[in-house]
């Protein structure tokens, strides 16, 4: 038993050294694909620093150097005082704009919102939120980086628009991501950019946030109806009481709707109080993976949204039962949204889906 604990030990520290990194090599990678905006951030704010941003001259700005290299070997080859003056100028007119597009990026903070959501065709809006201390910011632009589509890239940088932020204020800024079909899509790089104030230099740097957008199923049209039990407890399923009291009120539990609070007695008393009898009665409802009675995943899908989307509109409590998990007997809204979500992340549990922001 021993030799088998001093045995397990080593391997142990082997895999140890193996998930983290071994040399000088190993920890500039990681640096590097952090910096590059290869490896997905858990924070919820990114400050664009001096080793994040990167400046190259545009292509305007080659341009500028070229002129100013041909007017350079112009006045050494013909004396020319002129040309000399010229060429500095332009020299230093570059070395001008470099410092001063760097400033413009340097310093801005960048903030994450709340995961957004969207039907399957509709398109995702990631909310961002861009701060500037210290001092103004103009033609700052932000735009989603594709893998492998460097075309698309340069168009969708060309095509952003470019914001102008005041000191000490913030600019919200949202980047839409259409969507074809249900799933999870993770917002992926950011490429932050600016080519401000004159034009010759580019400045920029990449932001990764570990943030996803959940993309529901298309609820299936016309509505079917909600599968009730059939039988002695049909009735009884379809209107239950919540609870009886000679008041028709009883103290508010969490799950119940909003809409059966008795806001005048909350008012009056400071208590919260629900509704009961006639105005306090809801179905309750089961909505089974099986009982769609259909062999598709989408299809069941679709039909289980729109039974949720029905189950609120009906004020029916209800309780859901999918292969990748399952949810109580409620009916809040907040119940509602996270039956959403769980049918936009299958066949993925949603507690197991990283970048669910809320």
């Amino acid at each position: 038993m021993n030799d088998t604990v001093a045995n397990a030990r080593p391997r142990v520290a082997r895999n140890a050294e193996a998930t983290s990194p071994r040399s000088w090599l190993d920890r500039q990678r990681a640096h590097w694909r952090e910096a590059f905006g290869h490896a997905a951030s858990k924070d919820d704010q990114l400050e664009l620093v001096q080793r994040r941003i990167y400046v190259l001259p545009s292509l305007r700005g080659w341009a500028v150097i070229a002129i100013a290299i041909i007017l350079l070997l112009v006045g050494i080859n013909y004396q020319l005082s002129l040309a000399y003056v010229v060429s500095f100028l332009l020299g230093g007119l570059m070395q001008v704009a470099l410092h001063a597009t760097y400033r413009n990026l340097r310093g801005v903070v960048i903030r994450v919102g709340k995961s957004p959501r969207c039907v399957a065709g509709e398109s995702l809006h990631f909310p961002l939120t861009v701060a500037s201390p210290e001092r103004l910011r103009e033609g700052v632009s932000i735009s989603r980086v594709i893998r492998k589509s460097r075309k698309q890239n340069a168009e969708a940088a060309r095509g952003a628009p470019r914001m102008r932020i005041a000191a000490d204020t913030q600019s919200q800024y949202t980047i839409v991501v259409p969507t074809t079909e249900r799933g999870v899509v993770a917002l992926g790089r950011l490429l932050i950019e600016s080519r401000a104030p004159y034009g010759v230099i580019r400045a920029w740097s990449h932001a990764h946030f570990e943030w996803v957008g959940l993309v529901e199923p298309i609820p299936e049209t016309p509505s079917p109806e909600l599968p009730y039990a059939f039988g002695e407890n049909a009735q009884s399923q379809r209107q239950t009481d919540v609870a009886h009291d000679p008041d028709g009120l009883r103290e508010y539990a969490p799950g119940d709707s909003l809409r059966r609070v008795a806001w005048k007695q909350v008012a009056k008393s400071g208590q919260w109080y629900t509704r009961t009898g006639e105005a306090g009665q809801r179905g309750e409802v089961d909505l089974a993976w099986s009982a769609t009675g259909l062999s598709d995943n989408e299809a069941r899908l679709s039909r289980i949204a729109a039974w949720i989307d029905r189950a609120r509109n009906e004020n029916a409590a209800f309780s859901l039962s999918l292969p990748s998990g399952q949810l109580t007997l409620a009916d809040s809204a907040p119940h509602h949204d996270e039956a959403l979500a769980m049918l936009a992340a299958f066949p993925q549990p949603l507690e197991t889906v990283h970048g669910v922001r809320v």
